[in-house]
């Protein structure tokens, strides 16, 4: 019996550890509905609206859109995302396509792109912390 206590306790770290080691956004399950708000690693926040098959945002510089506002709208098939986007406020002007890919409840990444000036590559709503860099 005196071993049966340091035992559990080395086997439930051994448990923490390996959960620790998993990537945050693998943990999570994709999401169903992908409206709300979504922050960007470029700073932005980006308003999702899905009306069926049909994703919009309206996205905006973290002060308040003053240096940049694009627009986006795209079509989801499964958890890939592809349309296009467009600069309607700030110096660049820049429009192009994107292609992204939803995975886990809070986070998404661009895996394809045209056009010059769009800097968002990763995207999270709360819970996962995903704009911070999780590589996927």
């Amino acid at each position: 019996m005196k071993n049966f206590v340091p035992t559990s306790i080395a086997l439930a770290g051994l448990v923490l550890l390996a959960a620790s080691a998993t990537p945050i956004h693998a943990q999570c399950a994709a999401p169903k509905y992908v409206s709300g708000v979504w922050k960007a690693n470029d700073g932005g926040t980006y308003h999702l609206h899905a009306i069926g098959s049909t994703i919009w945002w309206v996205g905006m510089s973290g002060d308040d859109g003053r240096s940049w506002t694009n627009v986006f709208k795209g079509t989801r098939n499964g958890n890939i995302i592809d349309g296009e986007w467009a600069d309607v406020r700030g110096q660049a002007w820049g429009h192009g396509t994107l292609k992204l890919r939803i995975s886990g409840t809070t986070f998404m990444e661009k895996i394809d792109g045209t056009g010059s000036g769009f800097g968002g590559i990763r995207w999270g709503r709360g819970g996962c912390n995903d704009t911070q860099g999780n590589p996927g």
